[in-house]
């Protein structure tokens, strides 16, 4: 009987095995699939960085803490497909209407998160980063079955675990699962327990892919007229955002050429088209743009080879998120949005919980207790994620109601990384701050806010500006970085906490 079988070989899932060995445990890891495949490109964050090398540090894992940073990663492993991440950068659309940089910046918002390439943060190609992890696994000697299909069941002692690998038959029996297979969900399926985006304030869906030949941004901005030299940072070097009326358009671009490019929709006020193939859904938003569709001229697409993948609602969760024998990494847990870059912070966030969990309480009576705990930190942050995304999509109609509402999100990032730096040891601290209700309530009434206002028509002047004055005078006790009063409109040239 093995200790830990961990389901899915992501990063998430190969980080987690890697650490359970270090703290005395003997995982096993299974993948119905194998590497490399696709994945879409994601993006770190100071806050992910941070965990990242402090996880590498702990548990004595030196190999991954060159992953903290662009500078460490390029040098160390510059086979892995990765980008710059300087920061966020957003610019607002008109459907049918040419993009043309204004003068103030009033229709731009760049926040840089680094004051320079070298420590900054990083576009993850999925493809190399997850087989990269895969192999660290193998390298720790841990089991790896990929290309495994399994089939599990509870037992009074743990979980029973049958399957076929390569035409074998494959049997296992172990005392707990920690599932890591995202979407897929094998434990709660195991369980009964279907995910549901039951109460979810975001309504969204997307259209994703891989590109090759799309042309920088900030060239085009320049031909325009924009005032790029005021820029903090490339624009593309960043989570680029094409911001525009119920929806947006994220590119993040890596050194080799490939642009991983999607459009999150808010789907009730942009629905899908029944029968309308992903393809004709792409090419139609791209042509609503006339900039974008400009920009994208001579792209192509480059994986994966079905072309333009589309979902249905993104938003899911499972509750709960943990029983005494089993527990769900985050992405397992929930998923809302991929707006704010959460993804992978919020994964390793999960890792660093559960794993101190697990070796505090291990063996004892007390590790019940500890997962439910486990259970309501992963439901809060989820609450927390959702109202800062849904606020934005509430305000997408109108750029400066988009930037008031960013700014709630940047202050709940810098106030949570600003506490995990005076106090490393010991990250008590939910996602975001989830942990903390009047943070919570504030996201929550600027929503209402929000839908209030929206829902009278468009926003007018004044509106706009008591929106603005409200969010300002409310996330005073979590800005220090100086939001809303850059020195320039809408540039902001360093706002994260670094060590």
């Amino acid at each position: 009987m093995s200790d830990v079988v961990v389901l899915g070989s992501g990063f998430g899932g190969c980080l987690s095995a890697l650490i359970l060995q270090r703290i005395g445990l003997e995982p096993v890891v299974i993948d119905r699939a194998t590497h490399p495949r696709f994945a879409i490109g994601e993006s770190s964050t100071p806050i992910a960085d941070r965990i990242l090398r402090d996880l590498a540090a702990r548990y004595a894992l030196p190999r991954l803490a060159p992953l903290a940073a662009y500078g460490s990663w390029k040098r160390t492993y510059p086979h892995l497909g990765v980008g710059r991440k300087r920061g966020f950068s957003y610019f607002y659309h008109h459907p049918g209407t040419p993009y043309v940089p204004e003068a103030d910046h009033a229709n731009e918002l760049l926040v840089a998160a680094s004051a320079g390439d070298e420590a900054c943060d990083t576009h993850w190609y999925r493809a190399d980063v997850d087989a990269f992890f895969a192999d660290e696994v193998r390298r720790a000697g841990i089991p790896l079955l990929d290309d495994t299909a399994v089939r599990l069941w509870p037992e009074d002692a743990g979980w029973r675990i049958e399957g076929t690998r390569h035409g074998a038959p494959v049997r296992l029996r172990t005392r707990f699962v920690l599932d890591a297979t995202g979407a897929a969900g094998v434990v709660p399926r195991a369980l009964g327990r279907a995910a549901s985006a039951a109460g979810f304030r975001t309504h969204s869906r997307a259209l994703f892919t891989h590109l090759i030949g799309v042309r920088r941004w900030p060239e085009m901005l320049a031909e325009r007229g924009g005032a790029v030299a005021e820029h903090p940072f490339e624009a593309d070097a960043a989570a680029l955002h094409h911001v525009f009326d119920g929806g947006w358009m994220w590119q993040l671009r890596f050194d080799h050429g490939v642009v991983s490019a999607g459009f999150v929709l808010d789907a009730r006020r942009r629905p899908e088209r029944p029968g309308e193939p992903p393809e004709a859904a792409w090419q139609r938003l791209v042509a609503a743009f006339p900039t974008l569709r400009e920009q994208l001229d001579e792209a192509a697409v480059a994986h994966p080879p079905g072309g333009i993948r589309h979902t249905g609602r993104l938003q899911r969760r499972v509750r709960p998120a943990a029983g005494p024998t089993w527990a769900l990494l985050p992405h397992t847990a929930g998923f809302v949005d991929p707006l704010h870059s959460t993804g992978i912070a919020h994964t390793l966030a999960g890792i660093e919980r559960l794993m101190r969990l697990l070796a505090a309480h291990w063996g004892r009576p007390t590790l019940g207790a500890a997962l439910s705990a486990y259970d309501a930190a992963l439901q809060r942050e989820l609450d927390l994620i959702d109202a800062l995304v849904a606020a934005c999509y509430a305000a997408s109609g109108t750029f400066r109601l988009y930037i008031a509402s960013a700014m709630l999100y940047f202050a709940a990032v810098t106030s949570y990384e600003q506490a995990r730096m005076q106090a490393p040891s010991a990250p008590d601290r939910l996602f975001l701050g989830a942990d903390d209700d009047a943070l919570l309530a504030l996201v929550g009434e600027a929503l209402a806010r929000l839908q209030d206002l929206t829902r009278r028509g468009p926003a007018t002047p004044a509106a706009v500006r008591a929106y603005e004055a409200f969010v300002e005078t409310r996330i005073a006790p979590y800005n220090t970085v100086g939001l809303f009063h850059p020195a320039l409109p809408n540039l902001y040239h360093h706002t994260a906490a670094r060590p």
